[in-house]
Formats: structure tokens, sequence, C-alpha cells
């Protein structure tokens, strides 16, 4: 059964990277495009226009829509498009959810809130409310166009079935990626780890390493393509932080990790440290929501 994807569109650049990354990432997907018009937020109105301010949006969206219909087509692909009236963030998810959609992506930063707000802000909304999977696109059409997608691709992991099966969908979705299982040890103080041998912090750092170590192995165990190129690594420091500075500092091209993960107390890498993720990257970040199996 094909994957059916939701992209939604505005005028910002991002919104359009997002249809991009859509085209090639998923070359066998069903892809809606979605427009939603917000008369709260009239961009289009002319004074003195003989049509009104909801003609002037409406035609705006199926101008947008167009324009997106002839950006697949350069693909050699064929969109549907929808354009509605709503509240955005709202409009996207309930159409997410009637209409049996699998997976959401969208751009991050789109239009300040006077010119049409779409994206940014409703992209957090989004994420938070979508029953489903969620891509967000941070970079205009032309800074994803120098990625050669997949590329390398950063999976956060903490022993949560969430971001299991985040990394069973970077596996499966893209096994030509260079995919590397990544762990970030939240440590109780904040002292350079490489300052404190021989003291009673450095057994806690140990600990937490192990237990570290162990979370990447068991992920890695689950793999079960031996082709895959798959590395590991383990940094120290706060987690949303630390995955965000670490894919920007090693060249990475996106990020996957689950939506929910462990309870606080268990140092979880997901859940509202996947939001901040999301909202700092500069580079694509899908969030999984789902068990093992069920997301792939």
């Amino acid at each position: 059964m094909s994957t059916t994807i939701l992209v939604p569109i505005d005028r910002s650049t991002q919104s359009t990277a997002g249809l991009v990354y859509t085209l090639v990432s998923f070359p066998d997907a069903t892809i809606t495009a979605i427009h939603v018009t917000d008369t709260n937020h009239d961009a289009y109105a002319t004074v003195g226009s003989p049509e009104s301010s909801e003609e002037r949006i409406a035609q705006a969206g199926d101008r947008l829509l167009k324009q997106a219909t002839e950006i697949a087509s350069e693909y050699g692909r064929e969109l549907e498009t929808v354009l509605e009236t709503g509240v955005p963030h709202r409009t996207i998810v309930e159409y997410t959810v009637e209409h049996d959609i699998d997976h959401v992506v969208m751009g991050s930063h789109g239009e300040s809130p006077i010119v049409h707000p779409f994206l940014g802000h409703v992209s957090e909304a989004v994420v938070r409310r979508a029953p489903v999977s969620t891509t967000i696109v941070p970079e205009a059409q032309s800074e994803l166009l120098e990625r050669e997608l997949p590329g390398r691709i950063l999976v956060p992991v903490d022993g949560s079935d969430q971001s299991l099966a985040a990394l069973e969908y970077a596996t499966s979705q893209f096994p030509e990626g260079r995919i590397t299982i990544f762990h970030a040890v939240a440590l109780p103080f904040e002292y350079d780890v490489d300052a404190i041998d021989g003291t009673y912090a450095a057994q806690i750092v140990d600990d937490l390493t192990e237990q570290g170590d162990s979370i990447i192995e068991a992920a890695d165990e689950t793999i079960e393509d031996d082709d895959l190129a798959v590395e590991t690594d383990l940094t120290y420091g706060e987690p949303s932080r630390s995955i965000v500075d670490y894919a920007a500092d090693n060249g990475f091209d996106q990020i996957i990790m689950g939506s929910h993960g462990r309870s606080l107390p268990a140092r979880l890498i997901t859940g509202s440290v996947a939001e901040t993720v999301s909202r700092r990257s500069t580079i694509p970040v899908t969030l999984i929501r789902g068990r093992p199996s069920e997301s792939a």
C-alpha cells in the first residue's frame, strides 16, 4: 500500500523545500499539497478592488498549488492538490485524520504573522497535535538542493520504543543513507568530563556512559540488514543542544528521531526534546510516532 504524504504549501521558500524533500525522499508515495487560506490574516486584499478578499485569497492559493504541481512535474511526479479555509494548523491536523494521511512534511519558517502565516509556529502546532510522523524542513529550497539526500542521517536513541521506531524507519526508508546511531548523556552537573578524574563525579559519568553504550548497542542489534552503513557515537550534554550541535558540526543532512520517549527522570531525548530539536535544527528533522514495525 502506497504511503500518503501531506505537504502544506504557502508562499515561503521553506514550504517549497518541504515539497522538494518529499519528491526526492518518497519516490513511490502519493503526495497531496494543501494550502489553507486563513481569512483572519488577509495579505491579498486591495483597496478599491471589485473582488472580495476571500476571492483574492482563494485565487492566490490556487496559484500556489499550481506552482507546486509544476515543481512536481519537473521531478516526473503528479500531485493531488487541496485548497481549504480555516485555522492552518487545525485544518492540517483535521485533514490528516480524515484522509488517513501517513506522514506530514512541512517547512518550519514560513511567512510572518503580518503576511498570511502558514508555517513557522504553525509547524510547531502540527508537530504537537498530528497523530502521524512529521518532517520539518527549515531550509530554503536552494540550500536543500545542495544536499544529496538522503545523505548522512543522525538517529538519536534513548532506549525507548519510539527511538527504536525512528531507527527502524531510517533504515527501511533510506537504506542507501549513511546512518549514525547517537546517544547524548545528560550529566547532573556542568563540569567538563575530562576534569573530574579521580572524583566521585567520575564514577557517575562512568555509570551513565555505560548505560549510554548499552542503549546504543541494543539499538544497533535491532538492525537486521548487515549491509547497511551504520556508525555509532556518544557524547555528553543537554540532549536537544547536543543533537543539534552534533548534527551541525559533523555535516549531517537530516535527523530522524522519536517524537516521544522515556520520562524525564530517565533522561529522555524525545518528547519535548524532539520539539526543541525540530525548532532549532538547521537541517530536516523527522519525528516518528509509533512503535517499531508500526512506523516503518
